[in-house]
């Protein structure tokens, strides 16, 4: 008996069964090698001349990259997922390319052509900003002048939309400098136990008469949703109810359909207490999880269906056209397939970003003027490049 479980498949659109199979190959390194040595006649030849150390060296190099996209996956499933959890497992992947042997030189070579050409597929910016703001990252391990690069790109493209003017620009990146440096307000701990982000910055609270303007702009940035899940689950269980079995439901009847499997997947225990009544605290556990699988049972395998069904088609793309490449050398970036692209953005000999990496859109309404009270919000036209050198020095590791 193997601990924790046989060999597995996988379904060559999910990275998620990728990691799964190669983690039950090297699981099963010691009984396949008794096999070859002991029975050899119950395998075949091509798979006896694999079964060697090199093979599984080589299944824990891509168990390593495929451990943090898993990872990545999970993260971004969850409902309080933010874009600067998103950006943190993606560092996470940049360390585990880093760190890939120098031996397996095609391998590394391929990793970092595929991570750059998908880095330089979705804004970056946007999720360095989140990652700046994020009351436990505070833009650690960020390489020189980066930091003042995404707080210029955040006022160009999102706060002077928001308003913000001169005046008020040259607070925010006060607050933004201060935050940085945990300096009052902005050092409370953060504990994502009891925290989510947004409740960590509406606690936040300047001096009296300060506007805070750093709150308002976190706020904008962690109100982002950085996936689809609650609707890609939605449309599977919608999808069940729709096949086969009913193909006349109306869209009122399919919708209360939809509510109540929610409804009761979501109150299991209150709702079918009970039923459960004479059971004890171990055994409710495990009754209540008895009826969440079942109720995804049926769903679960005819999505599994339809994704192996639909494997062998090829998810190429030539999404490449799409890249701004001269917005994104003007930020930073340098095309460049044999260095990761992250290495221009973060330094990871810094000790505070290795301790990181071994851890795991609403409107904001902007309080109306008092119209007695005149504010001076200076040029609407000036030069964010000025307002930075106030507060920061090129020899500031910003």
């Amino acid at each position: 008996m193997v601990k924790g479980g046989k060999l597995k498949g996988y379904c060559q659109t999910r990275w998620m069964t990728a990691f799964n199979c190669v983690s039950s190959v090297l699981r099963c390194e010691e009984a396949l090698k008794n096999i070859a040595n002991n029975n050899p006649d119950y395998l075949k030849q091509n798979i006896k001349e694999i079964i060697t150390r090199r093979f599984f060296m080589n299944a824990e190099e891509l168990q390593l990259i495929l451990k943090p996209i898993k990872e990545a996956i999970k993260y971004l499933e969850m409902k309080n997922a933010t874009l600067a959890n998103c950006f943190l497992q993606l560092i996470k992947l940049f360390y585990s390319i880093k760190n890939l042997s120098e031996t397996h030189t095609t391998f590394r070579q391929q990793c970092i052509k595929a991570f750059n050409k998908r880095w330089t597929q979705f804004d970056f910016r946007l999720y360095m900003l989140a990652y700046l703001l994020h009351p436990l990252y505070r833009g650690k391990g960020f390489q020189n002048q980066v930091c003042r690069k995404v707080v210029y790109w955040a006022i160009e493209n999102i706060w002077i939309k928001m308003g913000g003017e001169e005046n008020f620009s040259s607070k925010l990146i006060g607050q933004i400098a201060a935050f940085r440096d945990n300096l009052p307000p902005y050092n409370d701990e953060f504990i994502s136990k009891y925290y989510t982000v947004e409740r960590w910055w509406n606690y936040v609270e300047q001096d009296e008469g300060e506007e805070n303007f750093i709150q308002q702009l976190a706020l904008k940035v962690f109100s982002i949703t950085p996936h689809n899940a609650g609707c890609e689950r939605i449309f599977s269980v919608m999808g069940w109810y729709m096949n086969k079995r009913r193909t006349r439901l109306s869209i009122n009847h399919l919708q209360n359909l939809t509510k109540l499997h929610t409804y009761y997947v979501s109150n299991a225990k209150t709702e079918l207490k009970y039923t459960a009544k004479d059971m004890n605290a171990k055994n409710d556990e495990e009754f209540y999880q008895l009826v969440r699988n079942g109720i995804y049972q049926n769903i679960n395998d005819e999505i599994e269906e339809e994704e192996f069904d639909g494997e062998d088609e090829d998810y190429d793309d030539t999404e490449d056209e799409l890249v701004d490449i001269d917005e994104y050398e003007k930020f930073g970036y340098k095309n460049n397939d044999n260095v990761l692209q992250s290495e221009n953005y973060f330094n990871f000999v810094l000790r505070e970003l290795v301790e990181l990496l071994k851890l795991q859109e609403p409107q904001v309404i902007i309080e109306p003027v008092n119209s007695d009270h005149i504010i001076d919000h200076g040029n609407k036209n000036f030069d964010i490049e000025e307002l930075l050198d106030q507060q920061f020095n090129d020899n500031d590791n910003v």
